[in-house]
């Protein structure tokens, strides 16, 4: 069984040899979570098709089907498949596609299931792409119609990893919203302009490795290993944003130095405006993390954060930004951090619109208590986390639900959301009703930026008037994506966050 498997490289030789022999390849490529009847029958038509079946399997890193999977590892995926009499070699891929792997060994044949042959119903559009490559050196792609089975059905049912609670919750979610049903929310999106108004923060981590005390001093001593930067505050939600919205328009400000301004805007999708005014009191707001690079545990941290509000030069000239962009956009998105930039006149002339507004106000170390979200006097939408929501009300204790709806009450928001980790989300409406949300995140890389992502895709659901089940279930399959990105090293992906909820809903 073992000799069945080989490396991507040495499996092209082989089949080199194979191919000048005369002999007929066939390629079949699939993430085969869980090795059932219907990858069998697949199996089986695709080797009807040629003289040598081979089949590649998608790495552990590639895949993003939902909460803890891949549920069988890579090497327990490779060696059942291997087991299969049918079966004459395995291979794991070295990339999130099939693509390069056609071009490298060149199959006569690449065989999918027949839930592939519409393009349209390939979530990845990939299927494209791999036919594309097949054809161009004169291949041929087939379609086998043997039954199917979904893997995801069968992990959800026999191998979860979620508990009794949360599978209750997803049993009766999926009763009264099919998957399809939550999939076609994306697409009320794709023609929406919208505007973000916040701090454009920048996000460095600093890996290193600890050593220990310093003989002479009572510090601890780290050696730096690497440094790594990343576009964070509203560069961030802007960037989730784009990969669902037309365009999206973002006023900031950045700091008298200009040495960051090419690195932001390399970072920024292609579909984000720029509209940034520079304050030449301050330098760019910096948040500089000294993280143990093995685990990513954080150790210390340093800021550079204006301790004072813009200038009034730098207040007039976003404020006149805003009167600019405010009646082109419907969609108005709020991230206040509490860096000075969401001055009084500037919540004012947001508030006083009549734009759909969504805030999140931002509790850290450098503004506690400071930043609540009572400070805007109308808003749609605001989302914030349990400790934010007690400082907003200066109340200490307390039930969480109750004091949402005493802050919804006070704000008078048509939706506020309160997220709370591993223990999900709760939303709260304006007749008092409240929707709970389990976690549905298996594994925790990093927390940074998870609120913002969640805070950004909600919003949009708030705003067009989605169920808020269905708000809290895009939410905290948002959330489970983006605690397994470091930092903000990349915006949540659209079609990751469909195949996550096609899985969980499978």
């Amino acid at each position: 069984m073992r000799a069945k498997i080989l490396s991507l490289d040495a499996l092209e030789k082989e089949l080199a040899k194979l191919r000048a022999a005369g002999r007929r390849i066939v390629l079949c490529h699939g993430v085969f979570d869980l090795l059932h009847p219907g990858h069998i029958l697949h199996f089986k038509a695709a080797r009807e098709r040629g003289d040598v079946l081979v089949v590649t399997v998608t790495p552990d890193c590639y895949i993003n089907k939902g909460p803890g999977r891949p549920t069988f590892p890579q090497r327990w995926r490779l060696e059942s498949i291997a087991a299969l009499e049918v079966v004459d070699f395995v291979a794991l891929n070295e990339w999130p596609t099939a693509v390069e792997t056609i071009q490298k060994l060149r199959p006569s044949v690449y065989a999918k299931g027949s839930e592939y042959a519409n393009p349209s119903d390939d979530l990845t559009g990939k299927i494209v792409d791999e036919r594309r490559a097949v054809e161009a050196y004169g291949g041929e792609v087939v379609f086998t119609s043997e039954v199917t089975f979904s893997s995801s059905n069968l992990i959800n049912r026999h191998f979860t990893r979620f508990s009794p609670q949360t599978e209750q919750y997803l049993a009766e979610f999926r009763s009264r919203h099919p998957a399809k049903g939550v999939l076609d929310v994306f697409g009320r999106f794709s023609d929406l302009d919208v505007l973000v108004v916040g701090e454009a923060i920048l996000d460095q981590y600093c890996y290193c490795h600890p050593l220990g005390k310093v003989p002479k001093e009572t510090i601890i001593a780290a050696r730096s290993i690497s440094d790594e930067n990343f576009a964070g505050g509203s560069l961030a939600i802007a960037n989730h944003l784009a990969g669902f919205c037309r365009s999206v328009t973002l006023v900031t400000t950045l700091g008298v130095d200009t040495r960051w301004d090419d690195f932001i805007r390399s970072k920024l999708r292609p579909n984000v405006k720029l509209r940034a005014v520079r304050r030449p009191d301050v330098m760019m707001i910096t948040k500089r993390r000294y993280v143990e690079a093995t685990f990513l545990v954080k150790l210390f941290e340093i800021q550079a954060v204006p301790d004072a509000p813009l200038t009034p030069a730098a207040e007039a000239d976003v404020l006149e930004i805003l009167d600019e962009e405010l009646p082109r956009h419907p969609f108005v998105l709020v991230a206040d951090y509490g860096h000075g930039l969401l001055t009084e006149r500037l919540r004012a002339a947001v508030c006083a619109s009549n734009r759909f507004v969504a805030v999140n106000t931002q509790t850290n170390s450098a503004n506690y208590g400071f930043n609540t979200a009572t400070k805007y006097g109308r808003s749609d939408y605001i989302c914030l986390h349990e400790g934010e929501l007690k400082l907003s009300l200066r109340v200490q204790y307390g039930e969480i639900p109750e004091l949402g709806r005493r802050l919804r009450d006070l704000t008078r928001a048509r939706v506020l959301t309160v997220t709370r980790g591993p223990f999900g989300s709760l939303t709260i409406l304006e007749d008092g009703s409240i929707i709970e949300t389990p976690a549905f995140a298996s594994r925790t890389v990093d927390r940074v930026g998870a609120g913002d992502a969640y805070f950004a895709i909600t919003a949009l659901c708030v705003y067009g008037k989605e169920p808020p089940d269905v708000v809290g279930f895009i939410g905290n399959c948002v959330g489970s994506l983006a605690v397994e990105i470091v930092c903000n090293r990349e915006p949540i992906d659209p079609i990751a966050l469909k195949k996550f909820i096609m899985a969980t809903l499978a």
